[in-house]
């Protein structure tokens, strides 16, 4: 709203009220009994239960922790079954000459003349099934295991993040509320006291005791009003909205905020706030992660040197191929080692190098950044504390003027014109007070938001 609005708006609502006291924060407005009434704390409860961000990145966590599962299967032994169901396209011919299998003194060879065993064209079953255990590729395991839990802590300070970010959305928009809420009120108690305006001034001009001009002022102040009464409806309407949809629910629930307590003006302390974003700020967090995740990539990268030897069981069964045996078995080391590579891994090497170099710079960045931004944002909540000091100074200077001005009214020693004057003062006043306290709270926010303190809500 602009100062113009608030002076015409407020300047009315205080022509019919009594002298106010410092207004409770952000201006109470009780809800009718149909309405919900939503406290700070429930709307960032219901967001952070809710919010199909903060959803999302929840179950990106969760299916990272589902890829560290699949990782450590890769520990225990494998089980490989074949099947090959078939029939030959020619027959199978298996010549055996004589004494193939030996000779002895009182047989003779065997066999003893050359022979031929032919196998017939039918349907087969070929079975194979091999039990491999890795052995030396445990080392090689074990990284990537690593690794994957690192891309998963990254994704929980991701989720913090995204927590943060949202309680820092709710904060806002519910401060916004309560400004307009009570902006909302005071346009209604303007309303009634211009049109209480309008009747008299009619009644006036009706008995000429009064300018038909006076009257048309009247009713262009009462049109003017209803026009900014309408605006504020609409945009309430939408910084409800807004919070519903932050809450993840229909965006089309009435709902009333409720009123702060006093704040704290006491100053926050730097130097904790700079170590407590240096320890808990997400971004700081995921970046040291990310550097913690290119040195793990680089060493698995490096264990590709190791050859893989691992211990393998095969058992092999030609079903109705005679005379093949009808089980093979086999047990040893097998064995597998990339000798020459043309430098590919030297090269692939010192990309990851390269990559953890840049990941720390990253981290350096971020805490230079984090570091930048609170101590702004602490800038900014000490601007709007002293503001919000002097606002209150003025605000009781004026409410003690309105009091004089009252008492000598009422003694005949002042003018109404002085009154009036004095009330609208406090008026606008009592307005720059809401949007100091408003200012503030959203500084706070901000600040909160950039020491990593709201990640914890």
């Amino acid at each position: 709203m602009s100062g113009r609005f608030a002076r015409s708006v407020l300047l009315g609502a205080l022509l019919a009220a009594p002298i106010p006291l410092r207004p409770q924060v952000l201006a109470n407005q009780q809800p009718s009994a149909s309405v919900e009434e939503l406290s700070l704390e429930q709307a960032i409860s219901l967001a952070l239960k809710n919010n199909r961000s903060v959803a999302n990145a929840r179950l990106e966590v969760e299916k990272l922790d589902n890829q560290v599962g699949v990782a450590r299967t890769y520990r225990f032994p494998s089980l490989q079954v074949n099947v090959l169901e078939a029939e030959l396209l020619h027959q199978l011919k298996f010549d055996f000459p004589a004494g193939v299998w030996g000779v002895y003194p009182a047989t003779g060879p065997i066999p003893g003349a050359p022979s031929v065993v032919t196998t017939p064209r039918h349907p087969f079953t070929f079975l194979t099934g091999t039990v491999t255990q890795p052995i030396s590729q445990q080392h090689k395991i074990g990284l990537g295991i690593h690794l994957r839990e690192l891309e998963r802590d990254a994704a929980r300070e991701q989720y913090k993040g995204a927590r943060q970010a949202v309680v820092n959305g709710v904060k806002k928009i519910y401060y916004a509320i309560l400004q307009t809420q009570s902006a909302v009120r005071a346009n209604e108690s303007a309303l009634q006291t211009l049109r209480e305006l309008d009747r008299v001034a009619t009644e006036s001009v009706a008995q000429q005791v009064a300018l038909k001009s006076d009257e048309l002022e009247v009713k262009a102040r009462i049109a003017k009003a209803e026009y900014e009464a309408a605006a504020l409806q609409h945009g309430l309407a939408t910084e409800r909205e807004q919070l519903n949809d932050l809450m993840g629910r229909d965006t089309r629930i009435e709902f009333a905020v409720r009123s702060l307590p006093e704040p704290s003006l006491a100053p926050a302390d730097l130097a904790q706030a700079r170590a407590r974003a240096i320890a808990e700020h997400p971004e700081i967090l995921t970046a040291r992660l990310k550097v913690r995740e290119a040195e793990q990539d680089r060493s698995f990268k490096k264990s590709e040197y190791i050859p893989d030897v691992s211990f393998t069981f095969l058992y092999l069964s030609p079903f109705q191929l005679s005379p093949l045996p009808r089980n093979v078995t086999a047990a040893g080391l097998s064995l597998q080692w990339d000798v020459f590579d043309w430098g590919r891994k030297k090269k692939e090497l010192a990309i990851k190098d390269r990559t953890v170099e840049q990941a720390k710079n990253a981290l350096m960045s971020a805490e230079s950044q984090v570091l930048l931004e609170v101590e702004s944002r602490y800038r900014q909540v000490e601007e709007a504390r002293r503001l919000l000091r002097v606002v209150q100074m003025a605000q009781e200077t004026a409410q003690e003027k309105v009091r004089i001005a009252t008492n000598r009214h009422a003694e005949r020693a002042a003018l109404l014109k002085d009154l009036l004057e004095a009330q609208a003062s406090l008026a606008e006043v009592d307005y720059q007070y809401q949007q100091a306290l408003s200012a503030f709270f959203s500084a706070q926010a901000e600040f909160d938001k950039a020491t990593g303190q709201a990640a914890s809500q």
